[in-house]
């Protein structure tokens, strides 16, 4: 009667024998502090199991209500959260989750449940991507309650290749990132000159580098690079609220020579407002407003709906701004541009995202099977009916065939007999 640490299966598992017959394996993880941890579930049993308070009845005694839980995620972690992920998990938590779920006992729900919740809300009109943010808050609070001791299986596990497969059921095309082409960017591009001249730098640099809103409204001068014609990401303003860049890490994106003129222009232009009002010195941010703050993202959400509803009647498909990215990255791949070197500028930190989201923008090469060639020699002859020039097939055949016929003698049986 003892619970241990074991490695099995690539991990480190919780192996508990109690009351002769039963038993008791629980998966832990693969890591150094996966191990610790199993370590300390193990000692925390063997205390339970010395005094015989140990047993599957004892642990049912305390339920585990889904509302309540994620309810208690929330609170409990909130603080390691962005303001616009902390509003929005609280918002699919209380609106959609808790009040589908309800006190249903974190260990009796099953992947049908879950397929449930999935049928529900795609009836109700909710779109499968936030019908799979939902799910991804209950597979994260079902970790948590495996590290704690409370649960033993996560039945959300899956929930990725499920909602891939409810998306590509409810599809009825394959989708693809909707972006601008070249002549359509630089007509945009003149239409903002010409109708919104405050906008167009900014518009130029979204074109320019395949930023993020956020992280555009959070560029300041200091982060501007001339001499080493490059940019330093470092901060983002979201929801009025001045955060880190979406992956949590810095980064430095290439400027081109058209963006350093752009920027340059508007330096000195930046210098002048400050002189006309007085200002001790430039606003820190690149993009502000009239009066030096940073540019308000409902301020920017209207300036665009004026210019693209303008730039339609021009023929110019009306997509959103954030279709600059999308075109950035596909001109991008299309020159040339490697998928790595691609999800560096944009942010991603897996490269394997970027393929997914930017594979149809991947130039193909299928002409050029030259890398597949490996026959040395050279036809003598052209091939039979490759050109009409005046001869048949026999006459090709008669053409090749040497002197001796096109097949060497053949032996008679006397001559196959063994010579023994």
């Amino acid at each position: 009667m003892a619970s241990k640490v074991v490695w099995y299966r690539e991990a480190w598992w919780v192996r508990t024998r109690w009351a002769g017959s039963k038993k008791k394996d629980r998966r832990i993880g693969a890591t150094r502090a996966d191990k610790r941890l199993a370590e300390e579930i193990a000692k925390k049993i063997n205390a339970a199991l010395a005094l015989g308070q140990f047993g599957v009845e004892g642990e049912r005694e305390k339920p585990l209500p889904c509302d309540a839980e994620l309810r208690r995620w929330h609170t409990t972690y909130s603080p390691t959260m962005k303001r616009s992920y902390r509003l929005s998990t609280l918002g699919l938590i209380e609106n959609h989750l808790a009040a589908y779920f309800r006190a249903k006992d974190f260990r009796d729900l099953r992947e049908a449940d879950l397929l449930g919740f999935v049928s529900r809300k795609l009836d109700e009109g909710l779109a499968p991507l936030t019908i799979r943010n939902a799910l991804a808050i209950v597979r994260r609070v079902a970790n948590l309650a495996i590290r704690e001791g409370s649960l033993e299986r996560n039945p959300a596990a899956r929930i990725g290749e499920l909602m891939r497969q409810v998306g590509r059921g409810a599809a009825t095309e394959v989708s693809e990132a909707q972006a601008w082409t070249r002549q359509e960017a630089a007509r945009l591009i003149e239409l903002a000159r010409e109708h919104e001249p405050r906008f167009a730098p900014m518009l130029v640099f979204f074109l320019s580098t395949g930023v993020r809103r956020g992280e555009a409204l959070g560029l300041r001068w200091e982060d501007v690079d001339f001499d080493g014609r490059s940019i330093r990401i470092r901060r983002s303003i979201t929801l009025g609220e001045v955060t880190t860049p979406k992956s949590g890490r810095g980064r430095k994106i290439a400027m081109s020579q058209g963006l350093a003129s752009e920027l340059f222009d508007l330096l000195g232009l930046r210098r002048r407002e400050a002189l006309a009002h007085g200002w001790p010195e430039i606003p820190a941010p690149v993009f502000c407003s009239t009066v030096g703050t940073p540019m308000d993202s409902s301020k920017l959400t209207r300036v665009w709906d004026r210019l693209r509803r303008r730039a339609q009647t021009h023929g110019i498909r009306p997509l959103t701004l954030h279709s600059c990215r999308h075109t950035w990255a596909t001109l991008a791949l299309i020159s040339g541009k490697s998928i790595r070197w691609v999800a560096d500028q944009l942010g991603h930190a897996d490269p394997a995202l970027t393929l997914r989201v930017y594979a149809h923008a991947l130039p193909e090469e299928d002409s050029d099977l030259s890398f597949a060639e490996y026959s040395v020699s050279k036809r003598l002859y052209p091939a039979p009916g490759s050109e009409d020039d005046g001869h048949d097939l026999r006459n090709y055949l008669k053409t090749l065939a040497p002197p001796g016929g096109l097949e060497p003698p053949a032996y008679g049986l006397g001559n196959r007999r063994s010579i023994l």
